[in-house]
Formats: C-alpha cells, sequence, structure tokens
C-alpha cells in the first residue's frame, strides 16, 4: 500500500472489499514506507484484498534484521501486463533483506520476512505466482514466496536451489516423510539469476493436468507433472524465509497471486508502452548453427518467432551482418542502441535454384498472429537485407490474412530484382484491392546490404518503399487495409528468399526515414532495458 506521500496514486489500485473469486488475489507493492526504513512489525498492504491478505512484516529469530525499505527496484512503474493498464504508478520501494548469517551459514533461515495470515483465497487450484527479485549474497534454498503446510513444508513455494537457479517446490502428496509420493517435488530452472540484476520469476500451476511452469524473465525455464494436485491446511504464507525454504539475501518488489493460469505476455512488466511491437536481432544462436526460436526483443515472449522449413532447410546464423564501423544498432539516425552487438543474421537458402527461380521452397520464420499486442492499422516494418541468388518474388516479411489466404501486407522483391509491396484490402478475392502491388526502381541484387522499410499510413490510405532511407515508391490503396490474426512471415510466403535478413523490426506508427534503424550508432549511445 502507498504511504500517505504517495496517495494521490490510489485511484489506480485495486484495494479494498474481500472477494469471492476474481483474477488477482493479492498484490503486495511494498511502497509502505519510505526508504531506507525499517518495515519493523508494520504492515505490508496488498492492493487487492486488504485488510484480510495485509502482510506483516518480521523477522525469523530475535538475530535476525527487519526488513527495510530501499530504493532499489525494477523500475519505476509496473504494469499489469505487456499490454495491460498500470498497475503500480509509482512503484517506491523494494524490501530489502539480509541473512544475518552470511557469510558463514549459506543455509540459515536467519532472516527478515512477511507472514500473511491463512485464507481461502489463499487456497487456489489453477495459480500463478510472479516477483521481482535481486539477489545480493548466495543462499542455499531461499525463499522468495510460498504457502506454509505442516509446519515447515510447504503446500507451494517459489525459492532457489543451491546454485543461484530459482525453483519451485510442490508437496503434494499425503505424508511429509522423505522418499514418499509426492515429498519435495522440484522443478529448477536452467539460467541462475545470481548477476546482480533484476529478474521477473514466475510459475503457474494448472489443476486439470497437474503442470508446473517455470518462468525466468518471461521464457519458460522448466516444467514438471506433480504427483496429485495441490493440497492445502491452515498455513500461513511466508516471504523470504520458511515454507520448506531458507533465508532470502536481496531485493523482492511487487508479488502477485493470481487464480488462474497467466501466460508470459500477462505477467507483470516494468517495460514502458513502445510502439515497436516486434523487434528480431536473429542473435540467437552461433554461426551456422540452424536457428530454432527467434527471440523478439519488444514484448518477449510474446511473437518469438519459430524456424521452420517450407519445402528446404531452416534457416541458419551467418556471420555475415550488415556493414558498419561497429556492430551496433541505434533505433534513430541519433537514437539510443537497440542492439549492442549484432552477432550473426539469418541465411535463408532457397531449395529450387538454380533451376527453378519460382520455387517457395526454403527457410521461414513464423511468428504467431494471435499474440500481437495490437492489430496494427498505422505501421512500419523494416529490415536488413542481402540478395545472394535471383529469386522472382521472395518474401522478406508479411502478415498473411487468415480469412483469405493472402496478405494484409508484404514486403519482398519482383521479378526484376526491385524491392516492393504487396496489400490485399478487399474480401472476396480478385475484386479491387486484392494483390495490389507497389513496385519500385529500387535494384536488390546487386550483393550489397541495404536498408528497406514499408510504411502505412491508415487514415489516407497511403503505402511508401524506401531503401537505404530514401523514399523510392509511394501509392494509395483502394480500400482501407485489413488485417486480421494471420501470421508473420519472415523470408518466405510468396517465394522463398534467398540470401541474408537481419534486424527485423515491425512498428504500429509510421516512422520517418530518420527513426528507423541503422547500423552506424551515435557515440555515447546507451541500451534500451525492456
Amino acid at each position: 500500500m502507498k504511504s500517505t506521500l504517495l496517495s494521490l496514486t490510489l485511484s489506480f489500485c485495486c484495494c479494498g472489499a474481500l472477494r469471492a473469486s476474481a483474477d488477482t488475489i493479492a498484490n503486495w507493492q511494498f511502497d509502505d514506507g519510505v526508504p531506507t526504513n525499517s518495515a519493523g512489525t508494520g504492515t505490508l498492504a496488498t492492493e487487492t484484498n486488504a485488510p484480510a491478505l495485509n502482510a506483516t512484516a518480521g523477522r525469523y529469530s530475535s538475530g535476525a534484521q527487519y526488513p527495510s525499505f530501499d530504493n532499489d527496484r525494477p523500475g519505476a512503474r509496473i504494469w499489469a501486463s505487456f499490454t495491460g493498464p498500470l498497475l503500480n504508478s509509482t512503484n517506491a520501494a523494494s524490501l530489502r533483506f539480509i541473512n544475518a548469517d552470511l557469510p558463514s551459514n549459506t543455509n540459515s533461515q536467519n532472516s527478515g520476512l512477511a507472514t500473511v495470515p491463512d485464507s481461502p483465497l489463499l487456497r487456489a487450484t489453477n495459480l500463478t505466482v510472479e516477483a521481482f527479485l535481486k539477489v545480493d549474497r548466495r543462499m542455499n534454498w531461499p525463499l522468495v514466496v510460498g504457502k506454509v503446510r505442516g509446519g515447515g513444508n510447504t503446500s507451494w513455494n517459489l525459492d532457489f536451489d543451491n546454485l543461484g537457479k530459482p525453483r519451485v517446490r510442490i508437496d503434494s502428496g499425503v505424508a511429509f516423510t522423505n522418499g514418499t509420493p509426492g515429498f519435495n517435488e522440484s522443478v529448477t530452472a536452467a539460467v541462475s539469476v545470481e548477476d546482480g540484476k533484476w529478474h521477473h520469476v514466475a510459475f503457474t500451476y494448472t489443476h486439470t493436468n497437474k503442470t508446473v511452469l517455470l518462468y525466468v524473465d518471461y521464457v519458460q525455464s522448466a516444467s514438471r507433472t506433480t504427483y496429485s494436485n495441490l493440497v492445502y491446511d491452515s498455513g500461513e504464507l511466508r516471504i523470504a524465509s520458511g515454507a520448506g525454504a531458507r533465508g532470502f539475501d536481496g531485493w523482492i518488489d511487487e508479488i502477485r497471486l493470481t487464480d488462474r493460469v497467466l501466460t508470459p505476455e500477462q505477467f507483470m512488466t516494468v517495460i514502458e508502452p513502445s510502439s515497436t511491437r516486434g523487434y528480431w536481432a536473429f542473435d540467437d544462436g552461433p554461426s551456422v548453427a540452424t536457428s530454432g526460436t527467434l527471440t523478439n526483443t519488444f514484448y518477449a515472449p510474446m511473437m518469438h518467432g519459430t524456424s521452420v522449413a517450407m519445402g528446404g532447410a531452416k534457416p541458419t546464423f551467418s556471420s555475415e551482418r550488415p556493414p558498419a564501423s561497429t556492430t551496433r544498432i541505434s533505433s534513430g539516425k541519433n537514437g539510443p542502441a537497440v542492439n549492442l552487438n549484432n552477432d550473426t543474421s539469418l541465411l535463408f537458402v532457397n531449395a529450387g535454384l538454380p533451376a527453378n527461380t519460382n520455387s517457395p521452397s526454403g527457410g521461414q520464420v513464423t511468428v504467431t498472429g494471435s499474440g500481437l499486442p495490437a492489430q496494427m492499422t498505422n505501421f512500419t516494418a523494416e529490415a536488413f537485407v542481402r540478395v545472394n541468388r535471383h529469386v522472382n518474388y521472395p518474401q522478406i516479411i508479411g502478415k498473411t490474412r487468415t480469412l483469405t489466404g493472402g496478405y494484409s501486407w508484404s514486403l519482398g522483391i519482383n521479378v526484376s530484382g526491385n524491392l516492393r509491396s504487396r496489400f490485399d484490402t478487399q474480401i472476396p478475392t480478385n475484386t479491387v484491392g486484392f494483390n495490389q502491388c507497389l513496385e519500385s526502381s529500387g535494384y536488390m541484387e546487386d550483393g550489397k546490404w541495404h536498408h528497406v522499410a514499408l510504411t502505412y499510413d491508415y487514415p489516407s490510405q497511403t503505402m511508401k518503399l524506401y531503401k537505404d532511407y530514401v523514399k523510392i515508391h509511394e501509392g494509395v490503396t483502394p480500400n482501407p487495409m485489413a488485417s486480421d490474426s494471420g501470421d508473420i512471415k519472415i523470408g518466405n510466403g510468396d517465394m522463398g528468399f534467398d540470401g541474408w535478413i537481419d534486424e527485423v523490426r515491425v512498428t504500429d506508427r509510421v516512422l520517418t526515414p530518420a527513426e528507423f534503424l541503422y547500423t552506424v550508432p551515435i557515440k555515447g549511445a546507451i541500451l534500451l532495458l525492456y
């Protein structure tokens, strides 16, 4: 709950009456005091279901320190989801926990903590648990948050293993004896987060199939099926120590419990709203390796790309990159860096060449259209490309139309090797507005890297093509662009592209050339935090 100094922000919160059923069970924001004051034995209010689920600060033993409020935070504002409302408009503080027995005893519970009394609301069958955290010093199996069961055990907890990797423990059996089915069922993330940085960690539990999914920074890292469903008793909820785990050392902020299974795009985030809806840097693997998942830097893991073989081979990572004095990529000619180390591009090979220049066989990156945060009307699509071999009508990037099998829009190359775009703005097909193409004179098949871009202004129905930051064609569609949940396809769709594609970005507004991606960064540019 906000302090009195922050009372004006309470209109953004969902405080108040106890609910029998809803999405958010509780959300402890830890803004109840001023950094660097001790939390003592004070109240840590939840923004939902207060006062029943308010937490009380405390300590594990008389030798431990109480948690304190701290101005080290994951972000100044917290959003309910990647596309959701503002959850915390003024994130004033986190909670700092210090394990009093460090560095000598890494198995101690002797830290500050917070407790929440038992409530039927804390006995959810489907569950999502999230928190932002930052580790200070290594502890073996320290607690983040967990629901006590049978004294020192747990119905569930989010903690760590002894190597700094986030973990979920569930005791789903009837007995608590070691070796008994359902006792201490654990699933551990593949990555450590002991790097001195803030991380978002979450897990979900699905009652119908007893499945635990563990996420680190919005990417699924591990999974497990439990012996039985979650088993609850009247045990309290614990934060930072207990519930079958030991004392945390570091910072915790914004714990949220939800009584349904959320997907990563529905998790809390510190990412500020951005007009960028997709940015695929293609730096996800070493050179010559076959690609798999292609990370979307913005709104990850929504709109991650999946590498597929469309009658040929999947695209491979390549050390061939857009030429520049450095591997840094900047957003805008004088803008901040969005990629500090452009390691690789993707190499697409058309399997029909050289015999068939009309071949669709080749690699493709598919981005699920249903994951789009918004169906874009105004938009900019851009990329760096280098053609290897000639193909008639190869596609660089395009968005399909589920209803017609055609394209809302696409950016590619025509039969003469010139940059072109295609729009299907009418239903049904073969009518005015179907397969309308802008055929430019921008020649692409010279063996060089080029920056290409397509913009569309919905109110005026104006589309523009750019090559190397210069407008090379402009036209107007006869009807407004029609868009649905169709997938985005990179490197294939009309015919299969043959060559290299890098740094693909889709933005939900019309950019000017000065705002496009550039390979020559400004000295001193800094990396944007997502």
